[in-house]
Formats: structure tokens, sequence, C-alpha cells
């Protein structure tokens, strides 16, 4: 994957001048939240 846009930044990626440059940097929150509800779910299961 080349980049990924968050949902939250959505209307900011679209309002941008064709050919502004961008930068992505690398986000944590969606890989905490999945192991917190890995986590939930292995609490629930035992």
């Amino acid at each position: 994957m080349i980049g990924m846009v968050n949902a939250a930044d959505i209307d900011l990626i679209g309002q941008l001048q064709p050919n502004t440059a961008v930068r992505f940097v690398k986000v944590r929150m969606a890989l905490d939240a999945r192991q917190a509800r890995a986590g939930l779910l292995a609490r629930l299961r035992s």
C-alpha cells in the first residue's frame, strides 16, 4: 500500500488543488484500536 487517508482528513484532501504535494505519516491509532478489540474479544471468549 502506498498510502491511505484517514477518514477524518478526507474533506481536507478533497479540497486540495491538483498537483499539490502531500506527505503521509505513520499513524498508530488504527493499530492500537485493532489490538484493543482483539484483547476484548479474547477476554470474552475465555
